[in-house]
């Protein structure tokens, strides 16, 4: 059977490419060199005021494993949107003075060439080649994900409506980057396995439609448009595809703050982390079984 094309690429891709899986010493490197940016992330927010909170995996990390889930890949960070539009005022100024030059910001429908959902801070003095994007010709570097949280309607059918379409804007501009930068890794890998073939022809035929059906900007102007949400709201949410139906609480959990422990460094998550991973995982303290838990690929890696 077809692998479902909505489902998500990262662990689909894990299991079909294991040759490129990292190896420890490689998964070591690239923490070893998120931990850094991290900090460095932490100690701008922190010297200038700026509110943050790891979260997701990276949040889990911390709770469970006092740093990185051991067999991750990436750092997750949420901020009210006022404290993003605050960071962007203060890294440009830090950038212009040097302290930050080997980092820089990305954003949806402002940055050239950049095609992603969320903005992301890159560090130049790397090199990441992720599987499903080796066709792009840009970004391909170690970056911390930048998930802005936003006010989310607290009307059900009004959150439903603008939660469907969000969805679909955001795998429609999925599928148009993969037919405008294929991944000759990936089309190498569709002649010897069919369902790879079936799975990847598929995303392709309808980033075709989708790219002259308005286009990949089109779309991410609609997650943009969508994303904020402009009505009084005593909610907030992160609309980062699915996350938009799943990530919603009182805007309390993105304000109230506490320390956590992250690889022997202080960072800091939402007070109330047990809701929030309770929401997103479950059981988050139970270690998933060897089989469940992710292989990272990558085609290439510098750090």
């Amino acid at each position: 059977m077809t692998a479902n094309i909505f489902k998500r690429g990262k662990g689909l891709y894990s299991e079909w490419f294991p040759e490129y899986r990292l190896t420890d010493e490689a998964l070591k490197s690239l923490q070893d060199c998120l931990l850094k940016m991290l900090i460095d992330f932490r100690d701008l927010c922190n010297e200038n005021g700026i509110g943050y909170m790891v979260c997701g995996a990276t949040l889990l990390g911390a709770v469970r494993h006092k740093g990185f889930v051991p067999w991750d890949d990436d750092i997750d960070i949420m901020m009210l949107r006022e404290d993003y539009e605050k960071l962007k005022k203060v890294f440009d100024r830090e950038h212009q003075k040097g302290s930050l030059r080997e980092y820089f910001i990305a954003e949806p429908l402002k940055s050239e060439d950049y095609y992603f959902k969320i903005p992301r801070i890159y560090n130049r003095n790397t090199e990441y080649y992720a599987i499903n994007y080796m066709g792009n010709p840009k970004y391909n570097m170690v970056c911390l994900d930048i998930f802005p949280a936003e006010r989310i309607p607290e009307n059900r059918v009004l959150r439903s409506i603008r939660s469907a379409a969000y969805d679909f804007a955001f795998y429609a501009s999925s599928f148009c980057l993969d037919y405008i930068f294929p991944s000759p890794v990936i089309e190498e890998k569709c002649r010897e396995n069919e369902e790879v073939r079936r799975f990847y022809s598929l995303r392709r035929r309808l980033g075709a439609v989708f790219a002259h059906l308005g286009g990949i900007r089109f779309y991410l102007g609609i997650c943009e448009r969508l994303g904020r949400y402009s009505g009084e709201s005593g909610l907030a949410g992160l609309p980062s595809g699915i996350s938009y139906s799943r990530e919603i609480f009182d805007r309390s959990l993105f304000t109230e703050t506490c320390e956590g422990d992250f690889c022997g460094y202080t960072v800091s998550i939402p007070k109330d982390y047990d809701r929030y991973l309770t929401n997103l995982y479950g059981d988050y303290m139970k270690i998933p079984p060897k089989e469940k838990q992710e292989i990272h690929v990558a085609y290439k890696i510098r750090v």
